[in-house]
């Protein structure tokens, strides 16, 4: 009987993609704004609203711009005007169907786990840009539409929506 001698060749991936998938189990990407900028403190009044204590230099310098406060206003009142939280829940299926999507490349070696992370957080940030562009309610204060010439609550120069950063950890 004659012998036939077999050599198998294996090129599979399967090491690379269980490595790339553990560094997946590590990473998390981060979509909001530099911690400590003015840029956050102005995110967390909107996504939070506020409560701000009026002080004698705050009621003089409103009353200067024209908006005459009652004596027995004790604070200024900034309703929640939600965009991180809310965009974010609003695409999250979005978002995961664009993850489901990726993940075949980041098996394939067609694209590194750190662009995996980047691409889908670029692709929240654009989301919730989006949602914050189109949030209409609750409705800014007369005397804000008249100084800013808009009613759309996030929108006055593009800088909050703009300065949405994303980071890869």
């Amino acid at each position: 009987m004659a012998r036939i001698k077999v050599t198998i060749r294996d090129n599979n991936r399967i090491p690379e993609v269980i490595a790339d998938l553990r560094k997946m189990n590590q990473k998390k990407a981060k979509v909001g704004y530099q911690a400590g900028s003015e840029l956050e403190m102005i995110a967390a009044v909107h996504e939070f609203g506020a409560r701000i204590k009026v002080t004698d230099k705050m009621r003089g310098y409103l009353a200067s711009q024209g908006l005459h406060l009652r004596a027995e206003t004790t604070h200024i009142v900034i309703p929640e005007r939600s965009f991180l939280r809310t965009g974010a829940d609003k695409h999250e299926k979005e978002v995961q169907a664009k993850a489901n999507e990726l993940i075949a490349d980041v098996i394939a070696g067609h694209i590194s786990t750190e662009t995996f992370f980047e691409m889908l957080a670029l692709e929240l940030r654009g989301k919730i840009q989006e949602h914050a562009r189109d949030l209409d309610d609750p409705v800014n204060h007369p005397f804000t539409v008249e100084r800013k010439g808009s009613s759309n609550p996030l929108v006055d120069n593009g800088g909050l929506i703009g300065g949405m950063e994303v980071e890869v950890d």
